[in-house]
C-alpha cells in the first residue's frame, strides 16, 4: 500500500497530504495537511488503466464545470483536479463531508449504536432531505445511477444529509453523456438489467425506482422490498414485480418488519405497491421523487400530531382499534 505525501494543482503548486483517511477499490482519500476540511481522492494506477485515465479525467473536469454544484451544501462535489509532480492526472479535491453513513441507520441492530436517539420521525426527515438533494441534482442533468446507502452521510445533529463519492454519477453536459459505470443489480430498474452499467442512460423513472428501494430499506430497517422469505432472490423477484408487501400482505416477514409495515400510512404503502408491482415493469407507473417528498412531508406532519407510531420497532402490529398517541388518528 503506497502512502502519498503530496500532490500538485494545475499551476504546479505543491499540496501536502495528511495520513490516508480511507481506501477503496477505486482509490484512496487524504485530507490536505493545512486544510483538513478538504479531501483529495487519488485513483489507483491500475484503476485508471482499467477505466481509462483520459476518459475519467474528462468526466471529472466536466463535473467541475457545473458551477451551481460546486458550493451546493448537500453534495461533496469534485472541485479541482490534482496531479503528480510530472503533471499526470491523479484525481480531484472535494469538500469534506461529515456524518454517519445512512446504511448504519437502516441496519436492524447498528442504528442503536450510531443513532442512539433515532425515531421514525427523524428517519423521515433524513429521507426528505435526501430526496431534495437528488432532485436538485436532476435539475442540473445529474443522475445518481449507483444508489448506495454507504454514500450518504447523515448529520446526527440535524436532519441534513450529504452525498459523497459523486464522481460515479451520470452527467449530461453540452450534448455529451458521461455515464455512471457502476451499480448493483438489486438496486437497478428492470429496464436497465442485463446492460453494462457504463452503457446505461439513467432516467428520472429509473432513478425513482432505485430511490424507492432506498426509502423502503430505511423505513423497514434494512429489508429489501424484493427480499421475500422462502422465495427467490431479490433480482428475480424484481424482474417479476413480486412484491410481498402488496395486497394481502401474504409474504411480509414476521417480527419487527411486519409491525413496521402495519403501522405505515396507507399513502406511503400505496406508493411502494405502485412502484414495486406495476411499476417494476412499467416506468410510467412509478411515483416521482416529488410525489415521494410530498407524501413523506405529510407523514412527518402526522407523526408530529401523534397520528402514527413514532417508534423504530413498534412492539406490536397496528390493531384495528389503534387511535394514535393523540387519540385523533384518522384512517388514511
Amino acid at each position: 500500500m503506497t502512502q502519498l505525501h503530496q500532490v500538485f494543482d494545475s499551476y504546479e503548486e505543491e499540496k501536502w497530504l495528511a495520513p490516508e483517511l480511507a481506501r477503496g477499490g477505486e482509490g484512496a482519500v487524504y485530507p490536505l495537511q493545512d486544510r483538513p476540511n478538504v479531501l483529495v481522492k487519488c485513483y489507483h494506477k491500475d484503476y485508471l488503466q482499467k477505466s481509462g485515465s483520459a476518459q475519467l479525467e474528462n468526466k471529472v473536469s466536466a463535473m467541475q464545470s457545473v458551477a451551481a454544484l460546486r458550493n451546493w451544501p448537500g453534495v461533496s462535489w469534485p472541485l479541482v483536479s490534482v496531479y503528480d509532480q510530472q503533471q499526470q492526472w491523479l484525481g480531484y479535491a472535494m469538500r469534506r463531508a461529515v456524518g454517519v453513513p445512512m446504511h448504519l441507520m437502516a441496519h436492524p441492530m447498528l442504528y442503536q449504536k450510531h443513532f442512539p436517539n433515532l425515531d421514525r420521525r427523524k428517519i423521515v426527515s433524513y429521507l426528505i432531505n435526501y430526496l431534495q438533494q437528488v432532485q436538485a441534482l436532476h435539475c442540473h442533468q445529474v443522475m445518481l445511477g449507483d444508489y448506495n446507502l454507504q454514500n450518504v452521510l447523515c448529520d446526527p445533529h440535524s436532519d441534513k444529509v450529504t452525498l459523497i463519492d459523486c464522481d460515479s454519477y451520470q452527467l449530461e453536459l453540452n450534448g455529451q453523456l458521461y455515464p455512471c459505470p457502476v451499480g448493483s443489480a438489486d438496486m437497478t430498474a428492470k429496464e436497465h438489467l442485463g446492460i453494462a452499467f457504463n452503457q446505461i442512460r439513467r432516467t428520472p423513472e429509473s432513478e425513482a425506482f432505485s430511490m424507492a428501494i432506498i426509502l423502503f430499506k430505511c423505513l423497514m430497517l434494512g429489508r429489501h422490498p424484493y427480499d421475500i422469505v422462502g422465495g427467490a432472490d431479490p433480482v428475480s423477484n424484481l424482474q417479476q414485480g413480486n412484491f410481498a408487501y402488496g395486497i394481502g400482505n401474504k409474504g411480509v416477514p414476521k417480527g419487527p418488519w411486519y409491525n413496521i409495515w402495519s403501522h405505515m400510512p396507507h399513502r406511503i404503502k400505496s406508493l411502494f405497491i405502485a412502484t414495486f408491482t406495476e411499476g417494476a415493469g412499467q416506468p410510467n407507473k412509478r411515483p416521482t421523487l416529488a410525489e415521494w417528498e410530498k407524501s413523506l412531508a405529510i407523514y412527518a406532519n402526522e407523526i408530529d400530531k401523534g397520528w402514527h407510531e413514532n417508534a423504530i420497532k413498534p412492539a406490536a402490529p397496528k390493531g384495528r382499534d389503534y387511535q394514535g398517541d393523540s387519540q385523533r388518528i384518522i384512517q388514511l
